[in-house]
């Protein structure tokens, strides 16, 4: 039987509804991060802010997913690497988790900073999905 390995899913992995499909999925503060949307962008980054938390969704792959996510997010090419966080689960219960974080590469050819994003703009992505709105409100709180 293969482990289950939970990953967070802030942008294209919620509204392309690549949790659909796994198993125990979750609403969850993830702590430590900021989400931006840069402007002209078809998807978010994180950037770690202390001072910063947002909702996103967790859920539980196996291996063979994991790399399948991996090669989605660019980590092959050094577009993102895959680092653990702590997020917080609704009920206040807090453990690790995968998160895909751009690399210090990708951060300064997109000049990505904490500051291009003061809204996090991917909320209004988020809320065009009624389906993942209705599931998950807290995501577009």
């Amino acid at each position: 039987m293969s482990e289950n390995i939970s990953v967070v899913g802030y942008g294209t992995f919620i509204t392309k509804g690549y949790w659909k499909n796994k198993s125990n999925v979750m609403v969850c503060r993830v702590i430590g991060f900021k989400r931006i949307f840069p402007k002209g962008n078809w998807f978010p980054y994180v950037l770690p802010d202390p001072d910063s938390s947002f909702w996103a969704l967790k859920f539980d792959v196996n291996q063979e997913e994991l790399r399948k996510l991996d090669y989605y997010e660019g980590v092959p090419s050094g577009l993102y690497k895959r680092v653990k966080t702590v997020i917080e689960l609704k009920d206040g219960s807090k453990f690790q988790a995968f998160i895909y974080v751009p690399t210090e590469s990708t951060i300064k050819r997109e000049d990505l900073a904490l500051d291009m994003d003061k809204s996090d703009r991917w909320k209004q992505e988020i809320a065009k999905h009624l389906e993942i709105i209705e599931k998950f409100p807290e995501l577009v709180k």
